[in-house]
């Protein structure tokens, strides 16, 4: 989820009685809640290289601990007083809420790195949640009352993780009424991609192969087609750009629902691909160009969000 949401659930942990834990304890969950989108320095080397390690070990379940063993040795030197135990527990929370916050939205998360670099996804919320950050805001502010503290962080998180349940009952719903939309029903697989601000809206993609089928559910809203998308065939050319274009691999790893198209430019041959979960309406997002020179060689390759 963005930095705003993980910095709020750091000083909401704090406030649950973390804080406790140890001096320093409270900046060290706020921090820990960040950390490990430090892998976007290697955006410096280019969106590729930032798509290639964003979220991967950094959010890992080997990596994001060792985050916050570092962090929490840090503060231990720095801060006398400081409790070794508890800034390690502080900094483990901070790390593991964002890891799991992030796996929650539709982009994914190389949570298994570096044992299998698959990205998981659980499609549950969008990556900026209007009410998800509303209960945070109300969670910490009420929390600030002596007579209510930790109680009302404690509950405030709570409502956290009852209101993503809640979307993860729906997403289920979702993904249901997908597969039952699809004409023939052979779906090799699905997602329902979350709205940002209507729980009940959902957009849709289903995989049968040949075929995408997209569209949007609404709950409880009736029932519309999905419309039917057929896949471009994969050329010589598509095939060798497969396994030549780094960018290709980088981005077709991170892809679940990759669209291909192919054109012929005065410069040769265009091929693109395009991540159909954020695609946007007159705007290209996530989207990977390779050209071929009439030669077969690969003349340039871009990626873009």
């Amino acid at each position: 989820m963005d930095n705003l949401t993980h910095t709020l659930t750091g000083v909401a942990l704090a406030q649950s009685g973390l804080s406790r834990a140890s001096r320093g304890a409270s900046i060290a969950l706020v921090l820990a809640s960040n950390i490990p989108d430090v892998d976007m320095l290697f955006g410096l080397q280019g969106t590729a290289s930032y798509l290639q390690h964003h979220r991967d070990l950094s959010h890992s379940v080997v990596g994001a601990p060792l985050l916050a063993l570092g962090l929490a040795l840090g503060f231990r030197l720095a801060l006398r007083g400081s409790r070794f135990v508890g800034l390690f527990v502080a900094a483990l929370a901070g790390v593991a809420g964002h890891v799991l916050m992030d796996l929650w939205t539709s982009y994914g998360t190389r949570v298994l790195s570096p044992f299998d670099r698959t990205f998981y996804a659980w499609d549950l919320v969008f990556i900026v949640d209007p009410v998800f950050l509303a209960i945070l805001a109300a969670t910490i502010l009420i929390a600030r009352r002596p007579a209510l503290g930790a109680r009302a962080a404690t509950v405030g998180l709570g409502l956290m993780l009852s209101y993503v349940g809640g979307r993860a009952v729906l997403h289920a719903q979702a993904q249901g009424e997908a597969v039952a939309r699809v004409p023939g029903g052979h779906v090799q697989r699905v997602a329902a991609l979350p709205s940002p601000l209507d729980p009940f809206r959902w957009t849709v993609l289903a995989d049968t192969g040949p075929d995408y089928w997209t569209g949007e559910v609404r709950l409880g809203d009736g029932v519309s087609p999905l419309t039917r998308r057929r896949k471009l065939a994969e050329t010589a050319t598509v095939t060798r750009v497969r396994a030549e274009s780094e960018v290709a691999t980088i981005f077709l790893t991170f892809s679940r629902f990759p669209w291909l198209e192919v054109e012929e430019t005065a410069d040769g041959t265009a091929v693109t691909w395009r991540d159909l979960r954020f695609e946007r309406p007159g705007r290209d997002s996530f989207v990977t160009r390779v050209v071929v020179g009439r030669d077969g060689r690969i003349r340039s390759q871009a990626f873009r969000f």
